[in-house]
């Protein structure tokens, strides 16, 4: 049976990826996130001095891009 949307993305991984993003290597797969949490997480990297910041939505979930 084919998973629905819903089912493919998992709060606790959103909130994770929101919360507790890993910084130390770019580009940085972010299964089962939410494409909300795109938003926070370039906000967070822009604030924390990142540049060149992207974030792509794939099926599996995110992919972020960033540099220093």
């Amino acid at each position: 049976m084919k998973k629905g949307k819903a089912e493919r993305y998992r709060v606790r991984a959103t909130w994770n990826a929101i919360r507790r993003l890993p910084v130390e290597n770019f580009p940085l797969m972010l299964p089962h996130v939410h494409p909300i949490a795109a938003f926070f997480i370039l906000r967070r990297l822009k604030r924390l001095g990142f540049s060149g910041c992207k974030v792509v939505t794939t099926p599996k979930g995110l992919v972020v891009y960033a540099q220093r």
